[in-house]
């Protein structure tokens, strides 16, 4: 019989769809070239990470932007090219959190910042006429709280913060950083490959 009684979700990857490679072409129309390394993955900057984080401020982030670019593009329309990696949150998967928060607790842990995190609530609120963080007993966002995935600290905080035991506890995220990052404080872990969140079940009903 399962022991897990509280959920924590990544967003980007599981709940919101994601399309990175938008942001990347986007930003080359305004003359800002190789912002991500040859992976893919991973950013060439540490602004992007400090963003994160809460480091810098918007107008710092975007300023830094604005210096990488060859053109003379507005802080507005870097803003739009930024935001253009963030797609749909589709209402299968919301109506699968509600059914899931009937029998557990439900968290978010993201790894954002403060301009994709307004695209997203607004963007949910004119879909479902609703707010995105009342699914979530706390949604915790990683440019509010300092820290960020893989972090073992960020996954110390959660449990310190909402009172929760690692082993009754599920993190489930679409990077398998993230998902080590998670293991080692003990929290059992679902990595999600392709939003195949379904099979979620399968590890609940173990």
């Amino acid at each position: 019989m399962s022991t897990i009684k509280n959920i924590v979700f990544d967003l980007g990857g599981v709940i919101m769809n994601l399309d990175v490679p938008k942001t990347i072409e986007a930003f080359k129309k305004l003359g800002i070239q190789n912002i991500v390394n040859e992976t893919g993955h991973h950013y060439q900057y540490s602004f992007f990470y400090d963003f994160e984080i809460g480091k810098i401020s918007e107008k710092y982030f975007l300023d830094s932007l604005l210096n990488l670019s060859e053109k003379s593009p507005s802080h507005q329309e870097i803003i739009q090219a930024w935001n253009a990696m963030i797609l749909d949150m589709p209402k299968e998967r919301i109506d699968f959190l509600t059914d899931l928060g009937k029998n557990y607790t439900l968290f978010l842990l993201s790894n954002t910042n403060s301009i994709h995190q307004k695209e997203y609530l607004d963007t949910f609120k004119n879909s479902y006429n609703s707010s995105f963080n009342d699914i979530f007993k706390k949604a915790y966002y990683s440019h509010e709280i300092g820290i960020r995935k893989p972090d073992e600290a960020i996954f110390n905080f959660i449990l310190e913060d909402s009172n929760l035991i690692a082993a009754e506890t599920l993190f489930v995220d679409d990077a398998i950083s993230n998902i080590e990052g998670a293991k080692k404080v003990g929290i059992k872990t679902y990595h999600v490959q392709h939003y195949d969140t379904i099979n979620i079940l399968k590890v609940l009903n173990q």
